[in-house]
C-alpha cells in the first residue's frame, strides 16, 4: 500500500541568524506549533540526505517536514500527516540511508484506539518513501510480540552494507506498577531495507519495572563500529549500560551487560516547570575509531551534560566530563548528539535553563574530541508552562561540516517547533525550486 503525501507550505518565517566561522551561519525557522490531535510540535527528529540536499523533520504524533534546499527558510513543505495500516502513534525517529530512501520510524496503534485499544504500542513501525517524502510505504512491524508493549526505539544504518539496526524497551504491560510486570532492551535488524526484519532478540540480561522511569532499561539506540560490529547503549538504576555484537548483531552478543558509567540521578530527571526530562544516552564512533558517549546528569541543585570516550571500543572509558554552560546557567538537560564523520566534530543539542526558568536551546561543538567545546545559544528563551506536555526529545545530525538541529519551545503553553541550521546559505541548491505560495491544507 503507497500513500499519496498531500504537503502543505507554508513561508518559513527566519527568526534569527548568528554569524559562526567562515560564510556558514546559525539560520533559525519556525517551522509549525501545536494544533489539534496530530500535531502536538513536540519529540522532533531529523534527518538529511547524506548525498543530495534534502532534510526532513517529524513531530509527534504524526507530522513530516521536508525541504529540498538544505534547509532554507523558504523552501520547507510542512504539516504532512504521516498514516498507516499499523497507526503512527509518536516517538519518530528519522534516518537516511545512503541509497535514497528516507526512513520514518514510530510507534503502534493498529485499532487507532490510542491507549483504550489492546493493540497500541503492540510493535515498533517502519515506514519508507523512495521518492523524497512524496509517497510512504504502509510500513513494516518489527519485534510484534503480544501482549508485550513496544516503545521508544532507535536506529542504526550500518553505511558500508546499508542493514539496519534497531533497538527499543519492550514492556511487559506500559505502567504496570506490580513487580512481575518486567521491562528489558530488544533488537532486530533487516537486510532489505526494512522490509523485513529479524526475529528480535534480548540484548540486556537485567531486566527492569514496566513504570518508565529510572528502574526501567530505556533510551537503547545502536551504534555502528567502523571496524566492524554493532552495539546497543541505554540507561538503567543510575548506569549507562551496552552489550555488543562483533557479527554485525545478527547472533552473537556479550554473553552480559556492561556497566560503562555511572549516571548520577538517572536517566529521568525533573526539570522546573517542565515537570521529567530525559539524560538518556547517545553515542557514536568517530572515523578514527574513537566512541564518544553523551548522557545527562542531576543532583539536588543541578543538571548537566556528561562526555566521555573510549580509545579501545569500548573496554574502557574516559573520565566523564562535564559540557560547559554560562553560570547563569542551574539546568543543562535533555541533550541529542551527533558527529560529523567527515570531520570528526561533535554537536550536541541540549536546554539551558536558569534560576528565573528562563529556557533556551544551547548547540555545542567539539573539534578537538571533547577537550573543549564552544557553546551558542539558538532562538529565544522561552518560560514553560507548568504541567503542560513538553516531549522527551530534540534532534541533531550533520552532512559534511553542515549541523541541522530540531527542537521545540514552550510559550504560554502553547509548543512552537523550531529548526537550525549552521551552513552556508550560499550553497543552497539553486535547481530547487520554490514551492507555489499557494497553500493545500494537509489531511
Amino acid at each position: 500500500m503507497v500513500m499519496e503525501a498531500k504537503l502543505t507550505f507554508a513561508a518559513a518565517a527566519l527568526i534569527a541568524a548568528t554569524s559562526a566561522m567562515g560564510q556558514a551561519q546559525w539560520q533559525v525557522t519556525k517551522i509549525t506549533e501545536a494544533s489539534g490531535r496530530e500535531n502536538w510540535a513536540c519529540e522532533p527528529s531529523v534527518a538529511v540526505d547524506p548525498l543530495g540536499s534534502s532534510v526532513y523533520l517529524g513531530n509527534v504524533l504524526n507530522q513530516l517536514h521536508r525541504n529540498k534546499r538544505n534547509g532554507a527558510p523558504d523552501a520547507w513543505e510542512l504539516n504532512y500527516a504521516l498514516q498507516s495500516s499499523l497507526g503512527v502513534y509518536g516517538d519518530p525517529i528519522l534516518a537516511h540511508d545512503y541509497q535514497g530512501r528516507i526512513y520514518y520510524l514510530h510507534l503502534a496503534d493498529p485499532s487507532g484506539q490510542g491507549r483504550a485499544g489492546e493493540s497500541w504500542l503492540d510493535r515498533i513501525v517502519i515506514q519508507w518513501s523512495d521518492n523524497q517524502g512524496k509517497t510512504w510505504s504502509d510500513g513494516a512491524g518489527i519485534g510484534h510480540n503480544p501482549p508485550k508493549d513496544q516503545d521508544k526505539e532507535g536506529i542504526a544504518i550500518d553505511p558500508g552494507n546499508g542493514i539496519l539496526h534497531v533497538s527499543w524497551t519492550e514492556f511487559d504491560q506500559y505502567g504496570r506498577t506490580e513487580p512481575e510486570f518486567r521491562s528489558r532492551i530488544r533488537f532486530s535488524q533487516s537486510y532489505d531495507r526494512g522490509e523485513t526484519w529479524s526475529p528480535a532478540l534480548t540484548v540486556s540480561h537485567k531486566e527492569g519495572n514496566c513504570i518508565d522511569d529510572d528502574l526501567t532499561p530505556e533510551g537503547a539506540i545502536p551504534v555502528i563500529d567502523p571496524l566492524g560490529g554493532v552495539a546497543v547503549v541505554w540507561a538503567y538504576n543510575d548506569t549507562i549500560w551496552m552489550n555488543r555484537s562483533d557479527d554485525d548483531g545478527a547472533l552473537n552478543w556479550m554473553p552480559s551487560d556492561r556497566p560503562i558509567a555511572r549516571q548520577i540521578g538517572g536517566w529521568s530527571q525533573e526539570i522546573p516547570a517542565l515537570g521529567r526530562a530525559n539524560g538518556m544516552p547517545m553515542s557514536f564512533f568517530a572515523p578514527n575509531g574513537d566512541w564518544h558517549l553523551i548522557y545527562g546528569e542531576q543532583d539536588a541543585n543541578r543538571s548537566w551534560v556528561t562526555h566521555a570516550k573510549s580509545v579501545d571500543h569500548g573496554e574502557n572509558w574516559s573520565t566523564p566530563s562535564r559540557l560547559p554552560v554560562p553560570d547563569s546557567i542551574r539546568h543543562h538537560f535533555m541533550p541529542w548528539f551527533a558527529l560529523d564523520a567527515s570531520s570528526g566534530a561533535l554537536h550536541v543539542l541540549a536546554y539551558g535553563q536558569t534560576d528565573s526558568l528562563a529556557t533556551q536551546a544551547w548547540v555545542h561543538r567539539s573539534d578537538d574530541a571533547g577537550a573543549t567545546w564552544q557553546a551558542t545559544a539558538l532562538s529565544t528563551a522561552f518560560t514553560p508552562t507548568a504541567k503542560k506536555f513538553f516531549g522527551d526529545y530534540s534532534g541533531i545530525t550533520t552532512r559534511n561540516g553542515q549541523v541541522h538541529a530540531v527542537w521545540t519551545e514552550q510559550r504560554e503553553g502553547i509548543n512552537q517547533l523550531f529548526y537550525g541550521r549552521f551552513a552556508d546559505p550560499a550553497q543552497d541548491d539553486a535547481r530547487g525550486k520554490k514551492p507555489s505560495k499557494k497553500s493545500r491544507k494537509a489531511p
